[in-house]
């Protein structure tokens, strides 16, 4: 089973996918430019501390959009 957070700026979308496991994969999608990056270098939640670690990037990749960058 997984847990997914969306987040929506603009034509930029980030995507969290958690599983139970501990392991996470990030997605960032700018639908104006056509990039899209995965990240799924072993991520792996090992408490809810290190969900900042791993959502910072991707939030602001989603900002920029709003911010007009």
């Amino acid at each position: 089973m997984a847990v997914r957070l969306t987040l929506v700026s603009g034509e930029r979308t980030g995507m969290v996918s958690l599983w139970e496991s501990g392991a996470a994969s990030l997605l960032f999608i700018d639908t104006g430019t056509g990039t899209e990056h995965t990240w799924q270098d072993d991520l792996v939640l090992t408490s809810e501390h290190d969900l900042p670690r791993i959502l910072v990037p991707l939030v602001k990749l989603v900002e920029a959009a709003a911010d007009g960058r």
